[in-house]
């Protein structure tokens, strides 16, 4: 390779880097997020009632429907030695329809003796694909009564065996169940005459919503009485079949600007690049214009060479590029604990439309290059001169001033050269520091670093809690359960909150929620507990406090009081239950028993007996999925064996249809910093891709500016000038571009940052500044305006060590 050629192989290896990376990374988001949710949602439709086998087969003929398959509704109790294990059934056509799946390895069961087992039961008994495994199956009882296949193992209960089965296994599946519930999953083919649920997949879902009356009568008639069919409601919203096109359009718009933008920005990258290349067979073109060649066959002559010239670096950049996002992927693969993130990370028709697109660049890039080429004269051309002047030159009293008249089109181009360069790393800055408010936002430690979750439906708090907190040394520790409430917007609020305009903010906070009701929780406390904050059993506690900026973090945030002393508050449980309550006392510090309050939440709190009698008033189930919450503060060198002691006392007291969880502070500190780190290796990766072409775009524009300039360098030393006097001089004149491109580059971030809390007010304009890493900023900023300016003084010194008479020759 020509070693002149160098600066277009590493821009266009880094341009075709970039895209391979960003559009792989952005497939395989994508693509991880469909194929999570198809896991789920691998059905369109259902039927309900009980079908036969022959019921099926009549449907299967129905148009539109592709398959009609059917699986267990309750799974089946099973041990395999002395682990627990729920086997679930599915036919043939549900195998089909779940195409996205967690199976790990192998296949699902095709005949009746296979089975899938779940991936912790194989790695425990050493289990791999292949293996002849007997199961037996039987019933689960404690004190004589049956419980589910899903309850959670307790030491109370007993195993009825009622026979036998050897399977081989052929899949090996992804945990499902909680770890604490001690049971294994596994799955196994579904015998034709076991009664389940129908699920139907069809060809086109759009096509089948839109038709959903004539689709639900024909299934009528063939089945001869009415069977009623549901769509998949997650399925309507993802495919947006009950949105008009426009809105539908609108959501492929941003990706379409996104990758039309990137483009024009490496075009500008690039095409300086391109330039200097094209201006070194400036001779040659000129011959060839001398014998009447266009300027269309022109721009012809260098896209060939121009593409020819590309096709190599493109294709490696491609390469490196592919290999770069494999090993991210990996690094997020372990960090989440996950075998793969999607099914496949290759796709040819991406790679192709990648190729594609760096060659898009690059015939693009040429075109202004070879529109400067034809305004050179041919005599000019043939002399080597690159005098792109048409127009009359300016004249001044002050000489230098004249000549930096003259070439202002070549200064100011080194200015925004850098601009651009700067001004898309600091975008990359603002993505990193919206995502590190949005993170931080929700965040509130309350002081405790043992957190344990109980899900009981129970009425009582769970009798081995109260153990847990007598046995263990703890600092604090307190025992609730919440439940969400909405409260009635008629309450006055606080001459504070008045005075913080806390009433529009409110009320744009509403009206952006489509709500009249503002969101609370009504939580319970132990009553002794409860007593501590000043009440009596029965009564009710407001927390009188909200966040003087509803933006501000809540960790971070300053408290107000809220209303003015309300005496009643009308609250809502559930869709139709409600109820006016009297507030006995408001509270503006809630000690031990803080938890984290979202900007413009009611906390109510009560005691545990006035909140199930609440419950039980509104009867609303939702609460019943409401844990009980343990909250223990414990010395940080024991908290790994306060959580392993945790573990195995609630295991020997929990009932078979409840469940827990158990949490460490460290372990909520790495789940939140993950997503955060991820975002940050790729910005990096972005920036130093960014920062390379801006190096070769740099370098490239500036022996472009020099080379245009060679002689008046030249004629201006053989008038005698002092070569440091012209080094002085002309490094002058660069390093007030290059201020000037850092003010311009200060001044649109600024701008983009406005934009951003215009369109989302939550983000303001001040948390934007506070949040923003100026240290990456400024550091990016020096190192590219330091190499920018080692840069030009070496293509300085290397035109003024050359002979006089080699720069202003003319040939």
């Amino acid at each position: 390779m020509n070693k002149k050629n160098f600066p277009i192989f590493i821009s266009l290896f880094i341009v075709s880097l970039f895209f391979t990376v960003v559009f792989y990374y952005s497939y395989t988001i994508v693509k991880y997020n469909n194929e999570s949710f198809m896991t789920v949602n691998f059905y369109d439709a259902e039927l309900e009632g009980n079908l036969t086998s022959n019921d099926i087969e009549k449907i299967k003929d129905v148009n539109n429907i592709e398959f009609v398959g059917e699986m267990s509704i309750n799974p089946e109790s099973a041990k395999y030695k002395n682990d627990l294990i729920a086997v679930n059934y599915q036919d043939n056509d549900i195998n089909k329809m779940r195409e996205h799946s967690d199976l790990l390895e192998g296949h699902f069961a095709k005949s009746d003796g296979e089975i899938v087992l779940s991936k912790s039961l194989v790695e425990k008994n050493k289990l791999k694909l292949g293996d002849k495994i007997q199961l037996d199956f039987g019933h689960r009882l404690i004190e004589g009564k049956e419980i589910d296949a899903i309850s959670t193992f307790t030491d109370k209960e007993s195993y009825n065996l009622s026979f036998s089965k050897d399977f081989e296994v052929v899949g090996i599946y992804e945990d499902v169940y909680n770890k604490y519930s001690r049971v294994n999953y596994a799955l196994a083919l579904k015998n034709e005459n076991d009664p389940g649920k129908v699920a139907l997949k069809f060809n086109s879902f759009e096509k089948a919503y839109d038709n959903k009356v004539n689709l639900q009568n024909e299934i009528n008639k063939k089945l001869g009485r009415d069977v009623p069919l549901t769509f998949n409601s997650n399925l309507i919203d993802y495919y947006g079949v009950e949105y008009d096109f426009p809105h539908n359009i609108l959501t492929e718009l941003g990706i379409i600007l996104s990758v039309i933008g990137a483009i024009l920005l490496f075009v500008f990258f690039v095409k300086n690049i391109f330039k200097v290349w094209a201006f070194r067979k400036i001779k040659e073109l000129s011959v060839y214009k001398s014998i009447g060649t266009t300027d269309f066959q022109i721009y012809l002559l260098l896209l060939k060479e121009g593409i020819f010239l590309s096709v190599l670096p493109i294709l490696i950049g491609h390469i490196f590029g592919y290999c770069l996002i494999l090993k991210l992927f990996r690094h997020l693969e372990i960090d989440q604990g996950v075998e793969n993130l999607v099914s496949s990370y290759f796709s040819p028709l991406l790679s192709l439309a990648i190729v594609i697109v760096a060659l898009l660049v690059v015939v693009f890039s040429i075109i202004q290059p070879a529109k400067k080429v034809s305004k050179i004269s041919i005599i000019e051309g043939i002399k080597g001169n690159l005098d792109f002047d048409s127009f009359k030159k300016k004249r001044t009293r002050d000489l230098w001033k004249e000549l930096k008249l003259n070439n202002l089109d070549s200064i100011k181009s080194q200015r925004y050269i850098s601009a651009i360069g700067v001004i898309t790393i600091s975008v990359l800055v603002i993505i990193i520091t919206v995502t590190k408010y949005n993170r931080d936002f929700s965040y509130y430690d309350a002081g405790y670093n043992v957190i344990a979750s109980y899900y009981s439906e129970n009425k009582r708090v769970p009798k081995v809690f109260k153990e847990i907190q007598r046995e263990i040394p703890n600092d604090k520790s307190y025992i609730s359960k919440e439940s969400y409430i909405q409260i009635d917007n008629d309450l006055d609020l606080s001459k504070e909150s008045i005075s913080k305009s806390l009433d529009q903010k409110l009320e744009y906070d509403l009206k952006k929620s489509h709500s009249s009701q503002l969101n609370g929780m009504l939580i319970a406390l132990e009553d002794e507990d409860f007593s501590k904050l000043g009440a009596s059993k029965g009564e009710f506690i407001l927390y009188n406090m909200v966040q003087e900026n509803p933006n501000t973090p809540v960790a971070k945030a300053n408290k107000i009081p809220y209303f003015n002393n309300p005496k009643d508050i009308n609250l809502q449980i559930g869709e139709n239950f409600q109820k006016s309550i009297k507030i006995s006392k408001t509270i503006d510090d809630l000690g031990n028993y803080d938890s984290i309050t979202l900007p413009f939440y009611v906390k109510i709190y009560t005691d545990f007996d006035t909140f199930f009698q609440l419950m039980d008033e509104s009867k609303d189930e939702e609460f019943i999925n409401a844990p009980y919450v343990l909250n223990m503060n414990v010395k940080d060198s024991e908290v790994r064996s306060v959580k392993d002691y945790l573990d195995n006392k609630i295991r020997e007291s929990i009932m078979p249809n409840e469940k827990y969880d158990i949490n460490t502070k460290a372990d909520i500190e790495m789940n939140r910093k993950s997503d955060l780190e991820s975002l940050k290796k790729v910005a990096f990766a972005m920036a130093f891709i960014i920062f390379i072409l801006n190096v070769t775009n740099g370098y490239s524009s500036i022996n472009l500016s020099l080379m245009s300039r060679k002689k008046e360098i030249g004629s201006l030393y053989s008038c005698g000038m002092d070569v440091d006097e012209l080094k002085n001089i002309y490094r002058k004149e660069f390093i007030e571009e290059q201020i000037k491109s850092f003010i311009v580059a200060g001044i649109t971030t600024l701008g983009v940052m406005l934009v951003i809390s215009r369109i989302a007010p939550n983000l303001s304009l001040n948390i934007l500044i506070r949040y923003y890493d100026y240290k990456l900023f400024l550091g990016f900023s020096i190192v590219v305006y330091a190499i920018n300016l080692l840069i030009y003084n070496f293509s300085l010194k290397r035109i003024l060590d050359r002979p006089t008479i080699d720069l202003i020759r003319t040939e």
